[in-house]
């Protein structure tokens, strides 16, 4: 089925030609757009992994050109792409297989992930995977820096490449560095855990522009850098500058968002409305059954395994709704190579089947589990048929599950459960609280959502698809795409200073 939508990032590609003429994008992440495998008979076999980043960016270098770099264990690969009608270019370096894990399992991923969670005793820092960590943010900056022209735009991305700018710069790039922090940025208490955040800190400080999910990690941000290198800093109209070694860094607190107008329309499709009836039928699911909905990563910052103890309560406090509630939980295996990982898998797994056996009946059983990823075709779909969707995550830098939950009901009905220690709730404030961690309130937040009244849901919902319609994938393009040109031009002119 084709959808005829506007491509995302149209907004994006108009700004990018009108404020960096002739410029390219060259982007900067982890993970590839695109992956080619090769089957047993070496036909040729593409992947697109799904992601925030790669949602968002993905369009816009389709209509502009430019480059792409990522980073796999393995060989190099050099691809144009996408495949069916190749528009810019992919650059996946091959890093050693145990370079790869020192850098992504080992620094980025054991070191800066928990800790940036604020769950510092899931946090270790070895040297070993610190010389990794430099090794291949140095190959990502050589990398670019032999493509790179002058005025082209260098966008970096996130916690595993915070040295590539201050790389850049080593190897003469003097255009414009933007680089986007998707996840927390840690009080400063907590970054001094970390035995080289100095370095971290000098190395995306060389960015112009530095994007964060919330006003929070842009202020701990501020702090960090004034506290631990003496940076200047000063307070404009859109966020902070700070000033080291006569370099300026425009910090700004730019949620991404997601594609609204996609979203909606994949909601309204024949193929949505067909596969909504056939999934009541097939999980029978009548007039006053009520399923509740989880869309996560297998992560431990999500908070599954609380929000399953309290749906458990909800149950027990609730027994009227034994036999018609249902919890539809995904949960995507992620980070499989880490063991934290595999132990939540497993958890996870006993505490769906310990509710099962608990509460369940015959017809009824009250968690259902699925272990893959899905496409967004069908998860619009699961958005439309939930009658709330649970974001319990313990920390996040954002959520785009929540914005995807109320872009998808074009009913106006549904309810948010959202924590409040999700990035996303400073926008979606209209959503039922949830406090992560306290399993009574967690299904005193799913009671209040189940037990609204029409009119309270209805009006509830409004007040988030008018959020989620204010912020969309090319708002926040437009938003990052004005803030670098205007720290590309303050280098020049200088600003008022403000002191902090």
């Amino acid at each position: 089925m084709t959808i005829d939508t506007p491509p995302a990032g149209s907004r994006g590609r108009t700004l990018l030609g009108e404020l960096f003429p002739g410029a390219r994008l060259i982007v900067a992440a982890n993970r590839s757009p695109f992956r080619l495998t090769f089957g047993v008979r070496g036909e040729e076999r593409w992947e697109r992994p799904a992601g925030g980043v790669t949602a968002a960016l993905d369009p816009l270098l389709r209509q502009t050109g430019g480059l792409w770099v990522a980073a796999e264990p393995g060989e190099p690969q050099e691809l144009k792409v996408p495949p069916e009608d190749p528009t810019y270019n992919v650059s996946v370096l091959g890093v050693p297989e145990e370079v790869y894990r020192g850098y992504y399992v080992g620094y980025a991923n054991s070191g800066l992930w928990p800790l940036c969670h604020n769950l510092v005793e899931r946090a270790h820092f070895r040297s070993s995977d610190w010389v990794a960590y430099r090794q291949v943010n140095r190959q990502f900056a050589a990398r670019i820096a032999s493509e790179a022209r002058p005025n082209d735009l260098i966008w970096v991305h996130d916690y595993q490449l915070a040295l590539v700018p201050g790389y850049l710069r080593q190897f003469g790039v003097s255009g414009p560095i933007a680089f986007f922090w998707h996840i927390p940025w840690p009080p400063t208490v907590v970054l001094r855990l970390v035995p080289e955040r100095k370095m971290l800190l000098q190395g995306l400080l060389e960015a112009d522009w530095i994007g964060f999910q919330t006003e929070e990690s842009v202020d701990a941000f501020a702090a960090a850098a004034r506290r631990e290198l003496g940076v200047r800093s000063q307070r404009t109209a859109h966020g902070v500058t700070l000033l080291y070694q006569g370099h300026r860094t425009h910090v700004a607190s730019v949620p991404i968002s997601i594609d609204v107008e996609k979203v909606e329309e994949l909601a309204r499709t024949e193929y949505a409305e067909h596969l909504l009836v056939d999934l009541r039928r097939r999980w029978k699911l009548g007039e006053d059954s009520v399923l509740l909905l989880g869309v996560d990563r297998l992560d431990y910052t999500k908070g599954i395994p609380e929000r399953l103890e309290g749906f458990s309560r909800l149950l027990s406090r609730y027994p009227s709704l034994r036999g018609k509630a249902h919890f539809l939980q995904i949960a995507v295996p992620t980070r499989t190579e880490i063991s934290d990982y595999r132990r939540l898998a497993l958890s996870v797994r006993r505490k769906a089947a310990s509710i099962n056996r608990r509460f369940g009946e015959p017809g009824w059983q009250p968690v259902r589990l699925i272990e893959h990823n899905l496409r967004l075709e069908r998860l619009v779909v699961l958005y439309r048929l939930a009658d709330v969707a649970v974001v319990s995550s313990l920390y996040d830098g954002l959520n785009l599950v929540a914005k995807e939950y109320v872009a998808a009901r074009v009913d106006g009905d549904g309810s948010l459960c959202l924590s409040e220690t999700a990035g996303a709730y400073h926008e979606l404030r209209s959503a039922f609280p949830l406090s992560p961690l306290s399993s009574e309130r967690i299904a005193e937040s799913m009671a209040r959502a189940i037990f609204a009244s029409p009119e309270e849901r209805r009006e509830r919902m409004q007040s988030l698809r008018d959020a989620v319609q204010r912020n969309t994938v090319d708002t926040w393009l437009s938003r990052v795409l004005t803030g670098v040109r205007g720290s590309v031009d303050d280098q020049l002119s200088g600003v008022k200073e403000t002191p902090v």
